[in-house]
This record gives structure tokens, C-alpha cells and sequence, in this order.
């Protein structure tokens, strides 16, 4: 799950942090877009659970976790199978179940089996027992203020917010809301019965109505309280840079569609100014953050890639001679300052060191040496993102510990960090998690001391939720296919 790192059995390389440095980062960013994540991916799904919720609170009334989870799992079936009729739906969990379900033959879909709490996890319609409310909206509900917890039975306790969305959320459907909840109960329905339910679907949203007003209301934080202030200031710059693209392409620009990607590196290599400063440059730390992770990861696979030349393993200082062959006699800062003066941007330098097989020690650690460049006099900036804490290793403690050895000689400082900031880090964090967790993740085994390769890191950059902040701002009509809409716009002047 989105913010959560993953420790596998043996033979599992993905969701792994071998460096224990995405965590700090994930943290990060998880402040800067509180109430989503990566896998929530649907506004309007929060609608559904709102008026779930309510309804159960309302009439159900039983505290039983398993009744509460019984119930739920025939709900969001329902609801999957009512969105899954409309064509190329996105976004609802368990919505392969639903098209299996409609492309099958027969008037009634019968449910029973792949919601029952006794049903095989590969028949249940979601993997989950509790289905994907617990695990997944929960939290982000909770922290976009809709929900609590009851303090004796522990099951969600809608709040005043909550009963507003759920009231919306049942005008605009209309008057099967009753027998849906008696269709799902009865885990059971005709698709005469389901036709009208397509209006639940995430993409049947009535812009105009009380339910999207309240939607943007949500997501833009327009309750003011702390956990929305960060979220709400980077949608607005989100909004403000699509909004910057549209006139530098009326303006006869070439502009780009507003992504994922660009947003990273347009906060990255754009300086901060306006209203929208602060957030942008919290955005900066979290590029920063993610991109030496990747450059010690690469790190690590280069050194794996030498261990993989060599039949009978190779001792520590063998392989530290072998990795640091092409790094010239010069000062540590001398060596630096020239890797920074490569030709190209920091996104072009960072894809050049990602090119696994061929990349050189040279071309891994240029963007680190850019990065140095460009932040040795801001590290306090990073401080505040990035806090210290026994043991980790961050942006931060890295480009500190760089700072500390400028002086020294080239060859040696890269030797210190492959060995000390890499390759015993990797071996530190895996046995702290065979420890713990019983769980083999060592990319790099020592026997006899001589060091052998185990496997490679699948580096990948982070998704820092972006992606659903962009969809989030779609679903209620403020961006449209990466691009500002009429309505974004609007609000925008509204706000300035």
C-alpha cells in the first residue's frame, strides 16, 4: 500500500527498500497530499463510502466488526458491478469482477459466493476479507476529515462532513438508493434492477449539483483545518502551473499536458516565487529526497554488476578497488564540481545514470554531484524535511556527509560511501529485516568473507501521488486531459 514498504520471502525483489530510503521520502510526500493515495483513485468513490457509512450508522446499527465487514463486501460488489456498465470505467475496486460478471450470460447476477466471508481468497471478488474500505479509504477518509473511529467497537463513525456528502450523494442518485442497499443485501440482481445503477459510477458525476460542490470543497481544503492546508496548497499550484502551460500555449508555445513527471520537475528546476513558494519548495525536497535514493540504489547495482564479473565473490576492499578504477586523482570537491558541469538537465543526467548495464560510476553520481551543487547552501532547508533520526539516511544526511569530506581525495570518499553509505547499509537493513520479520531480502551474501551477488534492486522513481491529485482534479471538472479547465480557471480568479 501507498506509503508502506513491503518486506517479501526470499526470491521477491519487488516493493523492497534494499537502502531503507524511501520510507523518509514517501513520508514526505504523504504530508503534502494528505487524504489520497495512489491507490484511491476516484473522488467520487468517496461518496459511495460516505453514504455507506451514514446508512450503516443510521440503520444497521451492530457493533460486530464481521457484520460491518459481511455488509460492506456485498455493497462495494454491487457498486462495482453497477459502475463496471459504464464502458472503460476506472478507478472502483474489484471492477475485473464486475466485467466478468456482466459478460457472463443469465438475467440475475448472483454475488453470494465472492462476497461470503468463508470464500477461497482467488473466489472472493476482492483478495481482502474486509474488502477495500478498511485497508485502503479508511485512513484517507479519516484524514480528509470524514470519518473517526468509535472508541468501544473500533468501526468507522461518520461525522457531520460525512452525513452532508452521504445526503448529496443520495439526491443526485435519486430513489433506488433503498434498493440498492436491498439488492446488495440479498447479494442478488437482475440488470433491469442494475441499469439505473450506472449512476453511481465514479464518471456519471452531475457537475453541477450539491455532491461536486462539496467534492471540491473537500479536496481543496476549503475546511481550512491542518491536514488539509498542505493538500490544498498543492492543488492550487498544480492549478497554477496548468494554468501558466495554457497561456504559454495560446501564447504560441510549444506547452505540454500537466503530468506527473512534469510536475515533479518543473518544481524541481523552477524557482519558487508567489503565493505557492512554500509548497513548491517542499515539493523540491521531496525530488531531491527521491532522486539520491535512486542514485544510491544505482549505486548499489553497480556494485552487484562488478560482483556478478567475478566467479568466487570478491572481499570487501577488491570490490571497492574494482568500483572506484576510473575516479581520478583529485580532490573529492574538484571531481564533483566536474561531474556537475555535465552537459544536460538533472532529469537527463538522472535517466543517463539509470541505464543499468552500461551506465559508468561517472554517469550514476553526476546528478548527486548537481544536486550538491545546487543545494550545498540550502541544507538547512532540507533539514526541515527531512529530520534526523538514529540510524536513517536521507537527502540530507547524505549531502551533510558529503559536505564533510571535500577536501579529501576523490577515490577515497567514493570508496568510504560505496562501502559504508551502500554496500553495509543493504546488509545492515537486511539483516534488521530477517531479524524481524524473517523475511531474505540480501541482494549481496557474504560467505567466507568474500562478497557475492544475490540479485539487483529494481530502481524505480516513487510516485508521490500526483497522479491522483491530477485525476482527483478531473473528476469534478477543474482540469480535463491534463490541461486547465473553464471551471479551474474560474476558481482560480475567484481565489486571487
Amino acid at each position: 500500500m501507498d506509503g508502506v514498504a513491503e518486506w517479501t520471502e526470499v526470491g521477491a525483489e519487488q516493493g523492497l527498500d534494499h537502502l531503507a530510503m524511501l520510507s523518509p521520502v514517501e513520508t514526505h510526500y504523504q504530508s503534502l497530499l494528505r487524504g489520497f493515495s495512489s491507490v484511491t483513485t476516484r473522488l467520487r468513490n468517496y461518496s459511495f463510502y460516505a453514504f455507506w457509512i451514514a446508512h450503516y450508522k443510521r440503520n444497521v446499527r451492530n457493533d460486530s466488526r464481521q457484520v460491518f465487514e459481511d455488509q460492506t463486501r456485498r455493497v462495494e460488489a454491487l457498486y462495482a458491478l453497477a459502475s463496471a456498465q459504464r464502458p472503460a470505467e476506472t478507478g472502483v475496486a474489484g471492477s475485473t469482477f464486475a466485467v466478468e460478471k456482466l459478460q457472463a450470460d443469465g438475467e440475475v447476477i448472483d454475488f453470494r459466493v465472492e462476497t461470503d466471508y468463508s470464500t477461497p481468497q482467488v473466489e472472493r471478488y476482492l483478495a481482502p476479507r474486509g474488502g477495500a474500505f478498511p485497508g485502503i479509504y479508511y485512513g484517507q477518509m479519516a484524514e480528509m476529515g470524514l470519518v473517526g473511529r468509535g472508541k468501544h467497537h473500533g468501526l468507522p463513525v461518520p461525522n457531520e462532513a460525512c452525513n452532508a456528502l452521504a445526503e448529496a450523494y443520495e439526491a443526485a442518485l435519486g430513489g433506488f438508493t433503498g434498493d440498492f442497499l436491498r439488492l446488495a443485501e440479498k447479494g442478488q440482481v437482475t440488470r433491469a434492477e442494475l441499469a439505473p445503477m450506472v449512476a453511481m459510477a465514479p464518471s456519471s458525476l452531475d457537475q453541477e449539483s450539491k455532491e461536486a460542490a462539496i467534492l471540491r470543497d473537500l479536496l481543496l481544503g476549503e475546511d481550512g483545518a491542518d491536514l488539509s492546508i498542505n493538500r490544498r496548497a498543492t492543488l492550487h499550484a498544480i492549478l497554477e502551473i496548468a494554468a501558466k502551460v495554457r497561456g504559454e500555449v495560446e501564447g504560441g508555445a510549444a506547452g505540454e499536458k500537466v503530468t506527473e513527471e512534469m510536475l515533479k520537475w518543473r518544481f524541481l528546476e523552477t524557482a519558487p516565487e508567489g503565493a505557492s513558494a512554500t509548497i513548491h519548495r517542499s515539493w523540491q525536497h521531496y525530488q531531491v529526497g527521491d532522486m539520491v535514493r535512486l542514485i544510491y540504489e544505482n549505486l548499489l547495482n553497480h556494485s552487484i554488476l562488478a560482483l556478478e564479473d567475478a566467479d568466487e565473490g570478491l572481499t570487501a576492499p577488491e570490490l571497492i578497488a574494482e568500483l572506484v578504477k576510473e575516479v581520478p586523482e583529485i580532490s573529492f570537491e574538484a571531481w564533483l564540481t566536474s561531474l556537475a558541469d555535465c552537459q544536460g538537465s538533472l532529469r537527463e543526467l538522472q535517466a543517463r545514470g539509470m541505464v543499468r548495464a552500461c551506465a559508468s560510476l561517472s554517469d550514476i553520481l553526476a546528478p548527486l554531484a548537481r544536486l550538491w551543487c545546487n543545494w550545498r547552501h540550502r541544507l538547512n532547508e532540507l533539514k526541515e524535511s527531512y529530520k534526523e533520526a538514529p540510524g536513517q539516511q536521507t537527502c540530507f544526511t547524505e549531502l551533510l556527509w558529503i559536505a564533510a569530506r571535500l577536501e579529501e581525495p576523490a577515490g577515497t570518499v567514493i570508496g568510504q560511501l560505496l562501502f559504508h553509505r551502500v554496500l553495509r547499509r543493504h546488509l545492515e537493513v537486511a539483516a534488521r529485516k530477517f531479524r524481524l520479520q524473517s523475511s531474505y531480502t540480501y541482494l549481496i551474501e557474504v560467505e567466507d568473507s568474500r562478497l557475492h551477488a544475490r540479485g539487483k534492486v529494481n530502481v524505480n522513481s516513487s510516485g508521490p501521488r500526483l497522479a491522483t491529485a491530477l485525476r482527483f482534479l478531473e473528476d469534478v471538472d477543474l482540469m480535463e486531459k491534463g490541461c486547465i479547465a473553464p471551471r479551474g480557471l474560474a476558481y482560480l480568479g475567484a481565489k486571487s
